[in-house]
């Protein structure tokens, strides 16, 4: 009996949580450069489980020159969405770092408008407005003043996370074309297995620095991102399968936003300022809602 999409969701949403949540606690920790904890935690959580799930799930590939492109592209975009987003949420609070980073959601609507030729409509409009203003607030939500050096800081972390949404924009874009000509058991292993790949040939140019620093803690921390990211994916792509409404899950899967600002401040203690934060939360999280109606 297939799983119903109510708990799928309600499962990716709370591993989603989690995985934020270690990913900003590990990144603190690490003295890896950024390439090597994305790399391990594919190797060792992402990609073991996609292999798993994929090979349980029908996994059929209709393979031509375009789909090895496809991939290519995705896999790449994956490969830095994943290393650029250590760097980021490694110098940014949870909070932030996820409020501006939604705005990929406008990356996705700008290469369906031009790549696809999709029109754009009134909410898509409205709600990428409300994921700017959103981002805006966040950006400008310190607890406290900072000092010249934190504030160059905080500047480049907000520049690293758009550039995150971008490349997480062009691989959502791209990973949808690929669903076209294969099946979800498939992508978990060909897709995952190319971005693996792609992470691994990113890490070996850092591997002389990064070598040394090896540790059983990078490597338990990596372990256990990789497989909260894995679970996290697995279940919104049975939930997408089971529901068939991508709108129906965007919008609950916005929940994850204010969730997640909610756990940042009991359990990571981050208190950026309430009233600038919050406001942005929640336009985020109104932005996603328009946008997925």
């Amino acid at each position: 009996m297939p799983m119903p999409w109510q708990i799928a969701i309600g499962l990716a949403i709370v591993a989603n949580v989690a995985t934020s949540l270690v990913q900003r606690r590990y990144a603190q920790k690490s003295v890896l450069p950024a390439s090597w904890p994305a790399f391990m935690s594919y190797f060792f959580g992402v990609m073991p489980l996609g292999i798993i799930v994929g090979l349980v799930l029908p996994h059929h590939v209709h393979w031509s020159w375009w789909l090895g492109l496809l991939l290519f592209i995705e896999g790449t975009a994956m490969c830095l969405y994943n290393w650029i987003a250590f760097k980021a949420v490694k110098q940014l609070p949870v909070a932030s770092y996820q409020t501006i980073y939604q705005t990929y959601a406008i990356v996705v609507i700008a290469l369906g408008w031009t790549l696809l030729g999709e029109v754009l409509t009134g909410n898509q409009l409205f709600g990428a407005a409300l994921l700017l203003i959103a981002a805006l607030l966040a950006i400008y939500a310190p607890a406290k003043k900072i000092s010249s050096a934190g504030l160059m800081t905080r500047k480049r972390a907000v520049l690293l996370t758009f550039l995150a949404a971008v490349f997480l924009g062009i691989g959502l874009v791209t990973e949808k074309a690929a669903l076209g000509h294969m099946t979800v058991g498939a992508y978990l292993i060909f897709g995952y297995g190319v971005q693996t790949l792609a992470l691994l040939l990113l890490a070996a140019v850092h591997a002389k620095s990064a070598l040394h620093k090896l540790t059983g803690s990078e490597f338990k921390w990596s372990a256990i991102m990789g497989l909260a990211n894995g679970i996290t994916g697995v279940f919104y792509v049975i939930a997408i399968f089971n529901s068939d409404n991508i709108s129906l899950m965007t919008a609950i899967g916005a929940l994850t936003l204010p969730l997640l600002a909610i756990a940042a401040h009991f359990v990571l203690h981050e208190r950026e300022n309430p009233k600038l934060l919050w406001s942005g939360v929640f336009l985020a999280f109104a932005g996603l809602l328009v946008l997925a109606f």
